[in-house]
């Protein structure tokens, strides 16, 4: 091909249009190099991809910017999950419409998986980012929480500042920029138990479940130190000595795991830790039950005060 199209393709991040591709090859050419897999179709009509492009998701938010054609920005859960933050599983996200900001005049349009919104706040902030141009993280991850399920507000915010790419002070601020927009009180009440040791949206979720259910809210991987030994716990409690943790499918494990994490039990519970474990079933379906269970062991592990 001629290496003014190479550039054209490699300055639009491996896509083009078919138009772009008759300016330089003839139809039966292009029809060819599709069978040969030197460029593949998608989604959308009369737009493609080198074939020696990765067939991954920025690729194809790019493909989508471009088909879109005008001044558009990747938002919510598209620019979420290319800053590295979105927490929907690939079943979850296949099914679901990629999301732009763009002019009034397009706003709630949806054609063929995607979405494109009016923005109320503009996109002169927009970055480019993996090729494409979207929403800055903080401001991301704020429209993701405020939008989004209750239960998924704080494991969003756990997984951004997890990712490196924002900060507490940076989402209070992006936080304050979004005030009169829905949802924006829930998102300042949770900023400040956001925390990025997090090490999954599940201990996120269950920790949430604890501070919506008015407990104290709980430290996060709680490292416990003795007789040359040490541990570690999702989330607890320090003061009453009392630790959660959320098991996931690894709870199916092997028997050398199992005695591992046996003789980790055993050893918190002589050193008088108590350890509660608790499943997507508690977090989801039992949390008030799980909530009370940890309400009534917190009471029982806090320290006496003898009056005199």
């Amino acid at each position: 091909m001629q290496p003014s199209f190479v550039r054209t393709v490699s300055r639009q991040g491996g896509v083009f249009t078919r138009d772009q591709a008759l300016d330089h090859a003839s139809a039966a050419e292009v029809r060819a190099r599709l069978r040969r897999g030197q460029w593949r179709r998608t989604p959308w009509a009369g737009l493609y991809v080198d074939g020696e492009v990765a067939d991954d998701v920025p690729t194809l938010i790019r493909a989508a910017s471009l088909w879109l054609g005008g001044d558009l920005v990747a938002c919510h859960t598209t620019a979420a999950l290319l800053w590295g933050f979105d927490l929907r599983a690939p079943a979850v996200m296949a099914g679901q419409p990629l999301h732009f900001l763009g002019p009034a005049e397009l706003d709630n349009r949806r054609v063929q998986g995607l979405q494109v919104h009016c923005s109320h706040l503009g996109t002169a902030d927009a970055v480019q980012h993996r090729g494409v141009w979207c929403t800055p993280p903080a401001r991301t991850a704020c429209d993701v929480v405020r939008i989004g399920a209750a239960i998924d507000g704080l494991a969003t915010l756990d997984a951004a500042i997890a990712s490196g790419t924002c900060t507490l002070e940076g989402l209070a601020t992006a936080c304050e920029e979004q005030v009169g927009l829905r949802g924006v009180s829930r998102l300042r009440d949770l900023i400040p138990f956001a925390d990025g040791l997090a090490e999954s949206p599940m201990e996120s979720r269950m920790r949430w479940r604890f501070i919506s259910g008015r407990l104290p809210a709980p430290e996060v991987q709680i490292e416990v130190i003795a007789d040359g030994r040490r541990h570690r716990l999702d989330t607890g409690w320090r003061d009453q000595r009392l630790g959660a943790e959320f098991d996931g499918l690894e709870a199916h494990m092997t028997r050398q795991q199992l005695a591992a994490d046996r003789d980790r039990h055993n050893w918190l519970d002589e050193h008088d830790w108590r350890l509660l474990h608790f499943t997507a079933v508690d977090v989801y379906r039992r949390w008030e039950r799980m909530v009370e269970m940890v309400r009534r062991q917190l009471l029982a592990r806090s320290p006496t005060i003898m009056v005199l």
